[in-house]
């Protein structure tokens, strides 16, 4: 699916692109595991507009990349309780019992998700098992909560 629909890239191509594109862009970390993944590498895609690039991971490109949309769409400080969310608790799992998996937010219209809506997905990159959440809203706390744990900022 990668291959087809997008182009490879260097990773300072993408990050260039995205320090460029303001907050008109996402992007998408694969394992090779990944459903939508068929380049047999780990990657990194991003999408920006009808663009879309892909390129070999590695932890510094992640975590920049997250940074940066972070920065870009700063929620606003709310005193809230932790979020509790079954996909969180998913990930605890995963996380404790060491096994390997991802997790995508999905925009709407974007490559992972077709749909009109936001999807959560969480695959265990074992089992091949995938679990999908819709949200009507970007559910930012939550990912950011999940992202945590694939980052390995939370153990």
């Amino acid at each position: 699916m990668i291959t087809k629909l997008g182009k490879k890239a260097t990773q300072d191509e993408i990050r260039e692109r995205a320090m460029k594109a303001g907050a008109g862009w996402h992007h998408h970390c694969l394992s090779r595991e990944c459903y939508a993944n068929d380049t047999g590498k780990e990657i990194i895609v991003f999408e920006c507009g009808d663009d879309m690039l892909y390129c070999d991971s590695s932890k510094e490109l992640r975590e920049e990349l997250e940074e940066h949309a972070y920065q870009l769409n700063k929620p606003k400080r709310r005193n809230r309780k932790p979020v509790k969310h079954e996909a969180l608790d998913l990930v605890r799992k995963y996380v404790k019992t060491g096994e390997k998996w991802h997790f995508h937010i999905a925009m709407p219209h974007c490559l992972l998700s077709m749909a009109n809506c936001y999807t959560l997905i969480v695959e265990n990159d074992s089992t091949k098992g995938k679990h999908e959440w819709i949200f009507d809203a970007k559910p930012v706390e939550l990912v950011r909560a999940i992202d945590d744990y694939y980052l390995e900022r939370k153990k």
